[in-house]
């Protein structure tokens, strides 16, 4: 066992999960997830993004539209800016550009979803309004991803990351679309299938990197990968315990905290943006929150 796996003599949740005791863990973490729309979340540390959550106990389609909204313009607006920055060069002008004028677009929408008034009267249409402004981003993305994958460009930017971001927004409008119809719930089976495939992808992001030289964090980003994969292929065949999905993505934030920490004071080495880690520790967050929405419990 691992150092990582063991703390004071006892057994983390990591190993719980990885020595097939998952079947004993029965009930949620007791860990907090803030939940307030207007409460900003930061990590133990204080130093990461604030994120916004709906209320726990929240069911008004109009306070879930504000925060998906402010959480997917989060999303999208550095989706946008890590393309910007890993399409240097005066060859990739043109497409920096496009990538920096869609960074302006969802920093705007972000900005007009902290002020604006969300009710009953109002909330729909500023769903479908993001849902347009995602659209053509979409688009931009699949249109580079296809040139990438081809060899017309040659961008810094991982063919599976354009695939990645084009599903989160494809689900991000999704979701805003049930929103302006009146749908606040979600499906667990969806949750799982959707969440676990983006936080393996992040976790394969993360290893891939890392200085070659980080074995051992590169080996750990690699495992919670498998992890993930592993998740989103059982959740096919069957309904996985809740509990011990939580308790998983718990543990991998703690890892994604403990990357963005050590690259911020120089103690782990790579060419990973501490914005990227950021980025998915935040998704991380909400794949907890709504799960917790859901209502599977076991």
């Amino acid at each position: 066992m691992s150092k990582d796996d063991t703390c004071n003599g006892n057994v983390s949740r990591r190993a719980m999960v990885k020595f097939g005791a998952m079947g004993l863990i029965a009930v949620w973490s007791q860990r907090a997830t803030p939940a307030v729309a207007a409460q900003q979340a930061t990590n133990d540390a204080g130093t990461s993004k604030p994120m916004f959550l709906a209320p726990d106990d929240a069911t008004d389609a109009a306070v879930h539209s504000r925060a998906e909204n402010l959480f997917w313009c989060d999303v999208m607006m550095e989706h946008a800016g890590f393309f910007a920055r890993l399409m240097p060069g005066a060859a990739l002008a043109a497409e920096r550009a496009q990538a920096e004028a869609f960074q302006r677009t969802f920093q705007t929408q972000y900005d007009r979803a902290k002020t604006a008034t969300f009710d009953r009267t109002s909330y729909a249409a500023f769903n479908r309004s993001t849902v347009e402004l995602m659209k053509p981003f979409i688009e931009y993305k699949l249109r580079m991803q296809d040139a990438q994958q081809a060899g017309r460009i040659r961008t810094l930017v991982f063919p599976l990351f354009f695939d990645h971001t084009v599903r989160e927004a494809q689900r991000a409008a999704a979701r805003l679309e049930r929103l302006a119809g009146g749908n606040t719930t979600l499906d667990y089976s969806e949750v799982v299938d959707f969440w676990t495939k983006t936080i393996s992808d992040d976790s394969e992001f993360i290893a891939h990197l890392l200085d070659p030289r980080e074995q051992d964090l590169i080996s750990s980003a690699l495992d919670s990968s498998a992890m993930f994969k592993g998740f989103n292929q059982a959740n096919l065949a069957r309904k996985l315990p809740g509990a011990v999905v939580v308790i998983a993505t718990e543990d991998l934030i703690d890892f994604e905290t403990t990357i963005e920490d050590g690259i911020n004071t120089g103690q782990i080495h790579s060419i990973l943006d501490p914005t990227l880690a950021d980025h998915m520790r935040r998704e991380s967050l909400k794949f907890i929150d709504e799960l917790k929405r859901t209502g599977n419990r076991t």
